[in-house]
């Protein structure tokens, strides 16, 4: 009887104990399973960002001549003027996303934002832009009052021109 009453003491001190040990074990287990997982599209997205996608021109006289991503994150794009004309605006297009940097948007008289023969350097968030899209020079505004590239593209940009330009007049 003793003998008994011995082994259900021990049992009822160990039974908590193993019951502690597996819990933990389990818990452990999950955390471990779970990170490795997280960790997966996490590296998956960041070797998608690592590099950029092909940057073209489809602007004649602009060339694209780098391009990378910064440790911050930042795409930056240099493009040179090789056109001969001083440029106020300058856009580029990837996927259904188009940003555009247009002098004219904020002033009547726009400065140049590329001289002749000059550069310029996109900064656009990584994740700003689509995956696995090339991305493109697709617009130009010259100070000459001339443009080319995507016609969309130049019709947003003059509809934001008209825009800002009746809100500074106001």
């Amino acid at each position: 009887m003793r003998n008994a009453k011995r082994f259900f003491k021990v049992l009822v001190v160990l039974i908590p104990i193993l019951a502690l040990i597996a819990f933990g074990a389990a818990v452990g287990a999950r955390k471990w399973a779970n990170s490795g997982a997280s960790q997966s599209p996490q590296k998956n997205r960041l070797q998608s960002v690592d590099n950029l996608p092909p940057v073209v021109s489809d602007i004649k006289g602009i060339e694209v001549i780098s391009s990378f991503i910064d440790s911050n994150g930042i795409a930056n794009i240099t493009v040179v003027n090789k056109t001969g004309k001083a440029i106020i605006g300058l856009g580029l297009a990837s996927g259904k996303m188009t940003f555009t940097d247009d002098n004219a948007t904020a002033q009547d008289n726009p400065k140049p934002l590329v001289g002749r023969e000059g550069s310029y350097t996109f900064e656009i968030p990584v994740a700003d832009l689509p995956p696995n899209q090339p991305i493109r020079v697709s617009v130009v505004f010259y100070d000459d009052g001339t443009e080319e590239g995507d016609s969309a593209q130049r019709q947003n940009t003059h509809d934001e021109r008209a825009i800002q330009k009746e809100k500074r007049s106001h």
